[in-house]
């Protein structure tokens, strides 16, 4: 009998998955886990009956600030949720709910005080008018560094490695950025790589937007392996389908529609990077 899929069992294999039990969630009924089970049995342990199901206990801070861009923290941490065995929660100065750019409120598990100081990955959203705030807070780019500099790697998306290179995480890296602000990357010491994804040693970062996605599944083969990452890329039916070729890379897009977005954010990009600037010069004194 075909077992109908809707929202809630959609919900329920999440669940199962975020809970150890993928192998459950995966196996139809009627298949044994291995060889000598008996038909519609489970192995009780995912992990064994599937030896390529690593599980892990990496800890994920995200962090999250006003203004900040809501799919460069939600993407990846759909994808790292399923991580088993991972702890994936969002930290803010505090933790009252914290209003991204499009307006709605996301609550955060820890503030700056009650978080883990020694995280396996601290992730860095982007922003605009957002940005600019948390590059002139203090308490902001102190918590990167500490934290950031602290864990087995610190990354960002999108504007976030502005952010992650104002306190003084980038430099003498290679990254990337959106491709309008990549430009400002040498104000923290980096280097502009032009790559949708730029890891370089406990550094990892994202270019633009929906490039957090890409990095997250780069993220999970780093933490985990090859046939883990495979498996959640099936799972978030990913498989990009851009509805005009070219049109999410400036070099191969209309022309005109580069030239409209540039002259759209220049005033954006001239006002980051003046306080990038002021920022650097202050801190380094």
């Amino acid at each position: 009998m075909k077992r109908e899929i809707n929202e809630t069992t959609r919900r329920e294999f999440i669940r199962l998955l975020g809970a150890g039990g993928c192998a459950a969630a995966l196996l139809p009924t009627g298949l044994s886990a291995h060889e000598g089970h008996e038909p519609g049995a489970v192995h009780p342990n995912p992990t064994e009956a599937f030896p390529q199901i690593k599980a892990g206990e990496e800890t994920i801070l995200i962090l999250l600030y006003p203004g900040f861009t809501a799919i460069d923290a939600i993407g990846p941490e759909y994808v790292f949720s399923a991580m088993i065995g991972a702890t994936v929660k969002f930290v803010a100065k505090t933790t009252a709910p914290v209003r991204t750019e499009s307006g709605f409120e996301v609550t955060p598990a820890f503030s700056f005080k009650t978080c883990p100081k020694k995280p396996t990955l601290l992730l860095i959203p982007g922003a605009t008018d957002g940005l600019l705030h948390a590059l002139a807070d203090a308490e902001t780019l102190d918590f990167i560094r500490d934290v950031g500099g602290a864990a087995k790697m610190a990354g960002s998306v999108c504007t976030g490695s502005l952010l992650l290179g104002a306190a003084g995480l980038l430099k003498g890296y290679n990254a990337t950025s959106h491709w309008q602000t990549a430009e400002l990357l040498p104000l923290v010491g980096a280097k502009p790589v032009d790559q949708r994804v730029v890891f370089d040693r406990n550094r990892v970062t994202g270019a633009g937007v929906t490039a957090g996605l890409d990095l997250a599944f780069q993220l999970v083969r780093y933490f985990r392996d090859d046939f883990y990452a495979k498996g959640l890329q099936l799972l978030a039916e990913y498989e990009p389908q851009p509805l005009f070729a070219g049109g999410g890379d400036h070099k191969k897009a209309d022309p005109r529609v580069v030239l409209l977005l540039n002259e759209m954010h220049r005033p954006f990009v001239d006002k980051t990077g003046g306080i990038i600037r002021s920022v650097v010069e202050k801190r380094a004194v």
